[in-house]
């Protein structure tokens, strides 16, 4: 029985079968660059592609690349002809049937050649995007498809988007998250172990607390649950809805309700708001902004409770009302701010 071969077309035809299944399934944003640069190659790639859908009727899947691939009036006559046995070999017929459908049985499998290796299109996974804010500063940032983040200090996320998912990872710090609806794109991030998911939402992760994870939700649902291989390790799943905050510390969530989130969240205004915390803890949270470190020289003034609206990074404006309402003076060494009892 004679074989014919057609070796200009056989990789065209192979490319195409792979690119039809990934369409298909869905796109990654590197796979649209990789598609669109393979289609600008040679009008022949675009007619493959529209060959091996026609013959199987799934024209249809070809709509989300028909800004890649206008479907010209030309194309389009191709497509609908009958194709033609000599264009058309039979690895090609079968590399279109395994890719669409999945499956080298049945059909498929009687047109494909012994020791036929069939293998999709390589995509190099896309490096993830990195945003980060320095010691003192606020950042908003807006991702592709409109999600906005706003980073407080010190605090670094790597974004990466792929077919199935929006994937964040906090590294460090905190970021507030207004989240673009997408039912079918869940939004995840994660702290370590900890993971958040949403779907269309606001809330805001800290990581900045030692061991613990904080959730709080403005807006919407979302998800708290963590990661792990062994059940020991891994929480049940924990729902916030608006107003309820949780902090995950030692693989233990606790869940609160009403919640002043306008006031948790006063940093995105370039504003942190004290209600009662000790000096201890104040001095904790004002070093986050600032590269120079306190030092309490008196530990009995630790205990004192501060309220009060401060700046952001306004370091005199906090020592002034730390001496004038709370007795608190202050004394700078080289990088260090030391803080006693203010002597009368």
């Amino acid at each position: 029985m004679n074989t014919l071969k057609f070796p200009d077309h056989k990789d065209v035809e192979t490319r195409a079968a792979a690119w039809i299944a990934a369409v298909d399934r869905g796109l990654t944003d590197q796979e649209h660059v990789l598609l669109n640069r393979w289609l600008e190659e040679s009008p022949l790639h675009g007619e493959a592609l529209i060959k091996c859908a026609s013959m199987f009727d799934l024209l249809d899947i070809l709509q989300p690349i028909s800004k890649l691939m206008p479907m010209t009036e030309e194309l389009l006559e191709t497509a609908q002809r009958e194709p033609e046995v000599r264009w058309w070999p039979s690895v090609a017929v079968a590399a279109c049937l395994v890719a669409v459908f999945g499956s080298v049985g049945g059909f498929a499998y009687r047109y494909l050649p012994q020791n036929t290796q069939f293998e999709p299109p390589v995509v190099a996974e896309r490096p993830a995007q990195l945003y980060q804010t320095a010691v003192g500063e606020i950042s908003t940032v807006v991702l592709s498809d409109g999600s906005l983040l706003q980073l407080n200090t010190d605090s670094e996320v790597a974004v990466r988007y792929g077919a199935a998912q929006r994937h964040i990872e906090l590294r460090r710090g905190e970021v507030f998250f207004d989240v673009a609806k997408n039912p079918v794109k869940p939004f995840v991030v994660e702290v370590g172990s900890d993971r958040v998911t949403a779907v269309g939402t606001a809330f805001s992760v800290d990581a900045s607390q030692q061991s613990a994870t904080e959730v709080i939700v403005t807006e919407g649902k979302v998800r708290v649950d963590r990661k792990g291989t062994s059940s020991e390790l891994v929480y049940d799943e924990v729902y916030l809805t608006p107003g309820q905050k949780v902090v995950v510390r030692n693989n233990r969530p606790e869940v609160s309700e009403g919640e002043d989130a306008e006031t948790l969240l006063a940093w995105r205004e370039g504003m942190i708001v004290f209600q009662g915390e000790t000096l201890a803890e104040v001095v904790k949270e004002i070093d986050r902004y600032t590269p120079l470190s306190f030092k309490l020289i008196d530990q009995d003034i630790a205990g004192i409770s501060v309220g009060g609206f401060f700046k952001a990074g306004d370091l005199e404006q906090l020592l002034l009302v730390l001496e004038q309402n709370f007795g608190v003076a202050s004394t700078r060494q080289e990088n260090e701010i030391l803080l006693s009892k203010l002597k009368i």
